[in-house]
C-alpha cells in the first residue's frame, strides 16, 4: 500500500484498524499521538513531582520523538512515540525484540 493511500485510510477508519504493515507505512506525525492521557503521562508527572517535593521547580518539557533524547543545552526530553500506545509498544518489541523504556520495576 502506498503511503498516501495508507494515510487516507487511516483518516477514514482510524489507524488502530490498520494492519501492522499498513501502519508501518504511515508517518509518525499522522498517528496523532498525544502524551496527555497516555501510558506515559503518569511517569512525566512523577518526574515533576519528585524534585518538586524537594523544592526544585525544574519541569522540562516532554514531547514525542523517534527515540529518547535531550538536545544539548535545551531543557526538553524527547520520549519515544511508541511508549504512548500499547499496540505501538507491541510492534516495537516484535521488530526490535525489546522496548527501550519498558521493564525493570515500574514501566510505561
Amino acid at each position: 500500500m502506498k503511503k498516501r493511500t495508507a494515510k487516507r485510510v487511516a483518516r477514514a477508519v482510524g489507524w488502530e484498524q490498520l494492519g501492522d504493515e499498513e501502519l508501518l507505512q504511515m508517518r509518525v506525525r499522522d498517528l496523532g499521538l498525544e502524551i496527555e492521557e497516555s501510558a506515559v503521562e503518569p511517569f512525566i508527572e512523577r518526574l515533576y513531582d519528585e524534585p518538586g517535593s524537594r523544592g526544585i521547580g525544574f519541569r522540562p518539557s516532554c514531547y514525542s520523538a523517534d527515540e529518547w533524547l535531550c538536545p544539548d543545552k535545551t531543557p526538553v526530553i524527547g520520549i519515544p512515540f511508541y511508549l504512548a500506545n500499547g499496540r505501538l509498544k507491541h510492534i516495537e518489541k516484535k521488530m526490535m525484540f525489546d522496548v527501550e523504556g519498558v521493564g525493570g520495576g515500574v514501566s510505561c
